[in-house]
């Protein structure tokens, strides 16, 4: 069937605060046929468009015309998460107060099939995130479920469900422990968790807080927390952009301070050394403390997700929600933050653009360059940014909706 689109500039103007913290992304079961360019040479990837309320979800090479391709993607709720692993592309979504996982799989042209090979429901509750242990096991997260579902990553079936609410820290006023950002190293995952006082108001604990699983047992193993930063890890669906792991074996976990909104909250990176279960108490960065745009602090900046690019860098969004306009004026800049010399360097040749833009954010899979979406007054558009150079080029332009997970078609 013919679709029929229209551009919002906003992207996702008059929405409410809680729906875009609670989920921006999108999925769905919809037996829209996948795009064919069996005629194109070009490297795939996945691509998931926000047009509206909807995001259509597909495969495609960057030279392929965009307005085109998306007439053949699966449309699916704005609300959810969509991933690549071992041959499938996932999507989670959210509709109503119910989630779904698909499934679908690549054809050797790295097509999307039509309908899902498998699904899992989730009732009553909104799960946004997913992470992959290895081809035996995944984890979905439910946001507001206080829990964790271990589900096989083929057929979709249920392997365990951890209940996070007797990790509620009730001491301090919290009513939910809503699972977030993650990695998994060592056997273990661990999970940052929103330690939640007030859901409407999005008013979270002052202090951040990991949970250690064992993934062999799904077993919870201790809860650490640190005082460096508050709300560690963020409440997002952009599939884990605030949490990562180094080359040496590091994991990077960023507190965004409950947005900025909170006083006296705390925002920055922080870590959990090689070997270490336990936060690292003598190394913060706190990105409030590094010169930008010639200020030596930089008062209400925050990150909003990305992707870390190896050697200490990581490519994110550099702005501000002091004014909740914020989430859909063009005033984030693309910055790469180098956690070794503690700096924050502005991308040159791209104009400032929407937080919300973070899923788009994907290191290509030859390790050389970074994929990511981007829109101005003028369109939206698809750039690459090189590594090495720092020099950025346009790959696509986006004329249908924006471009919001661009994903590569490689584990």
């Amino acid at each position: 069937m013919k679709k029929s689109y229209k551009l919002i500039p906003s992207l996702v103007k008059g929405l409410a605060i809680s729906s875009l913290v609670f989920g921006l992304a999108a999925c769905s079961d919809s037996s829209s046929n996948a795009s064919d360019d069996s005629n194109d040479n070009g490297k795939k990837y996945g691509f998931s468009f926000m047009v509206e309320n909807s995001q259509f979800v597909g495969t495609a090479s960057l030279s392929a015309d965009q307005k085109k391709v998306v007439d053949d993607f699966i449309e699916i709720p704005n609300k959810g998460s969509v991933q690549y692993f071992n041959g499938s592309i996932y999507v989670l979504y959210v509709e109503e107060m119910n989630s779904t996982l698909a499934r679908y799989e690549l054809d050797e042209n790295n097509n999307m099939a039509e309908k899902p090979a498998a699904t899992a429901k989730f009732k009553g509750t909104h799960a946004l995130m997913m992470k992959f242990v290895d081809k035996d096991k995944m984890y979905v997260e439910q946001t507001l479920g206080d829990a964790l579902t271990a589900l096989d990553p083929v057929t979709l079936k249920e392997k365990a469900t951890i209940d996070l609410s007797k990790y509620i820290d009730q001491k301090n006023g919290a009513v939910s422990t809503v699972p977030n950002s993650a990695v998994v190293r060592d056997g273990k995952m661990f999970v940052a968790v929103s330690q939640m006082i007030d859901l409407n108001s999005m008013i979270t604990g002052a202090q951040g807080s990991v949970i250690v699983i064992d993934v062999k047992t799904d077993k919870v193993e201790k809860v650490i927390t640190e005082d460096m930063t508050a709300a560690v890890g963020v409440i997002d669906d952009m599939n884990n952009t605030m949490s990562f792991i180094d080359e040496d074996g590091d994991i990077y976990f960023y507190s965004n301070a409950a947005m900025g909104w909170m006083d006296g909250y705390k925002e920055g990176f922080v870590r959990i050394k090689k070997g270490q279960t336990e936060f690292d108490k003598d190394w913060v960065f706190h990105l409030h403390d590094a010169a930008y745009a010639g200020k030596k602090t930089n008062n209400n900046f925050l990150m909003s997700g990305g992707a870390y690019l190896g050697k200490g860098k990581f490519l994110g969004f550099f702005g501000n929600f002091e004014d909740p306009s914020n989430y859909n004026n063009y005033e984030w800049e693309f910055v790469v933050i180098d956690l070794k010399k503690k700096t924050i360097e502005k991308i040159e040749g791209l104009t400032p653009t929407i937080p919300w833009f973070a899923p788009s954010i994907h290191k290509d899979s030859d390790g050389k360059s970074v994929l990511l979406g981007h829109a101005d007054k003028k369109g939206g558009a698809v750039y690459r940014y090189d590594i090495a150079s720092g020099k950025v080029s346009k790959e696509m332009d986006v004329v249908t909706g924006t471009a919001y997970y661009i994903v590569p078609l490689e584990d």
